[in-house]
């Protein structure tokens, strides 16, 4: 039986910065697991700072680039654009591959699809929410405590 949470705040209160993750807002996700799925996401806040890390997949499985703390670290052909709200890393093409959107400097809104290693979806953007459709994943971390883990 499905369950849905909507309007929650892990591990983070409301006026306070946070990323929004299936309408609901926390000051961490993890997608995959680092070292052990070929796909891996992980946003933080740190000094006061929207970061994103993790290793991006096309729909084949193969890596179309890795982000360290929001940098293209290694693409094939894929690039950072930054926007007023931001930054949307794009293919050759000008396919849209991620993007992140800051509102008023307090909520990170993530848009994209995230892959897995068979080109199954993970995550995507779907009518405005962020939604993790596939686990490994953690939303909400503080310490040693964590807030939501899908297996």
């Amino acid at each position: 039986m499905p369950v849905f949470m909507r309007g929650n705040y892990i591990f983070v209160e409301p006026g306070h910065k946070c990323f929004e993750v299936s309408s609901n807002f926390t000051n961490y996700l993890e997608l995959g697991i680092q070292g052990i799925t070929k796909y891996y996401i992980e946003a933080i806040i740190e000094n006061d700072e929207f970061k994103i890390s993790g290793t991006l997949l096309d729909k084949s499985g193969e890596i179309l680039c890795r982000l360290k703390d929001n940098f293209i670290e290694a693409s094939k052909g894929y690039n950072k654009e930054m926007t007023p709200y931001g930054y949307r890393v794009k293919g050759k093409d000008g396919n849209l591959v991620f993007e992140i959107q800051v509102e008023n400097d307090l909520i990170c809104h993530l848009k994209g699809m995230i892959y897995g290693e068979s080109g199954e979806i993970i995550a995507q953007d779907r009518e405005g929410e962020f939604i993790i459709l596939k686990g490994p994943a953690i939303i909400g971390k503080s310490g040693n405590a964590i807030g939501i883990k899908l297996d």
